[in-house]
């Protein structure tokens, strides 16, 4: 007789246990959205940018009939070439304990050898992409004023596209979490500039998403050339995740209006970044020529640009990795996302990517050569 209440009891004591379970769960997912969603960053139109670093030594024109340029995704000194980003591996609910972020050693590294491409590898400017001002996954590392020291005698500008007071990924591991970002796009320039601005992207994920995601924008700076004509720079940085194509579609339409504003107006215009995408009529499994069987990844059209428009890189250098786990050389697939947009009163004399074996950053860098048409 007493088997039966007992038993009773005992589901009644589980039942309830679950139901608080739930109820808890429940409400810390709740807060994290509302939080998310009240602290959610949302920047709009263009903004002009003041220099971060002022240089007294940059010339206030283009004199020289040539002009370089590299760029590079670093990562934010967190995947270099033994590093790995949790997320790529779809850990999005929990992740092994102590890989949500490499340790400080590691970021340290990964930004002292970026700075020493920075002072090794001559260029007119340099674009730079997932640059941390302050964040908890590159222990807050000012990787911003690292860049400045340096090129000192270059003229830094700096826009936001990543500012989250907290990623609340992975999901379950909320004493782990990504945390605190604040990061974007640097421009660093040998040469003073005529105007800066942040130009905000349209296209954004649906909302929960949102929250948690990068704000897209470009960096646009105008310079002055000793003939007249200005020369018009972008730095941007695409949406990654997007797996229909259809938010990346939407910054590639405003890029396109933007640049052919500019060259309408008689101005030299280069885009350099990452683009999250191929570039047109690129043959992806050049750089992977035993992969059989693939989703390719997304191109952009032939047709995109009008006639006489081009695109400059290196095809025999990857720029990015697989960076799901640790670079060994074999087993990572690679791609090619970084590269150049050139209007046609530029001529491309050489553009190269630097093959560093993926060892400070998940991205390599690439650089170009332009000659002005007059």
């Amino acid at each position: 007789m007493l088997l039966r209440p007992l038993y009773l009891c005992g589901m009644e004591r589980f039942w309830k246990m679950l139901k608080w379970s739930l109820l808890a769960l429940v409400g810390y997912v709740l807060i994290i959205l509302l939080y998310g969603t009240f602290t959610d960053w949302q920047p709009t139109g263009t903004e002009e940018l003041s220099p971060v670093h002022e240089s007294t030594t940059a010339p206030e024109l283009i004199q020289d009939s040539v002009v370089s340029l590299l760029s590079w995704n670093v990562g934010y000194g967190g995947i270099g070439a033994e590093d790995f980003f949790f997320y790529n591996k779809g850990d999005f609910f929990w992740t092994e304990l102590g890989t949500v972020r490499m340790s400080r050693e590691r970021v340290e590294a990964n930004v002292a050898g970026q700075t020493g491409v920075l002072t090794a590898i001559p260029s007119d400017l340099y674009l730079y992409q997932e640059v941390d001002t302050a964040a908890r996954r590159s222990h807050y590392t000012n990787q911003l004023a690292a860049a400045i020291d340096a090129k000192p005698a270059y003229e830094a500008h700096y826009a936001p596209n990543f500012q989250s007071q907290r990623v609340p990924l992975p999901i379950f591991q909320p004493w782990d979490h990504y945390g605190y970002v604040h990061g974007g796009l640097i421009s660093l320039a040998r040469y003073r500039t005529k105007l800066a601005e942040r130009i905000q992207l349209p296209g954004e994920f649906p909302w929960p998403t949102k929250l948690f995601q990068l704000d897209r924008c470009a960096l646009r700076q105008v310079f002055s050339t000793a003939w007249g004509k200005d020369l018009v720079v972008y730095n941007v940085h695409l949406s990654a995740y997007d797996k229909g194509g259809n938010i990346r579609r939407q910054q590639m339409d405003k890029v396109r209006e933007l640049v052919l504003k500019d060259y309408e107006a008689g101005a030299y215009v280069v885009v350099g970044g990452d683009w999250n995408q191929l570039p047109p009529g690129f043959n992806w499994f050049s750089l992977n020529p035993t992969v059989q069987s693939v989703e390719l990844p997304k191109a952009i059209a032939h047709d995109f640009m009008p006639p006489g428009w081009k695109w400059a890189y290196d095809p025999g250098t990857a720029t990015v990795r697989e960076s799901d786990k640790p670079f060994d050389g074999h087993t990572n697939r690679l791609s090619l996302i970084d590269f150049f947009l050139v209007s046609p009163n530029l001529r491309i004399m050489e553009a190269r990517g630097i093959d560093n074996g993926f060892t400070y950053s998940d991205h390599q860098p690439v650089t170009v050569k332009l000659m002005f048409l007059r």
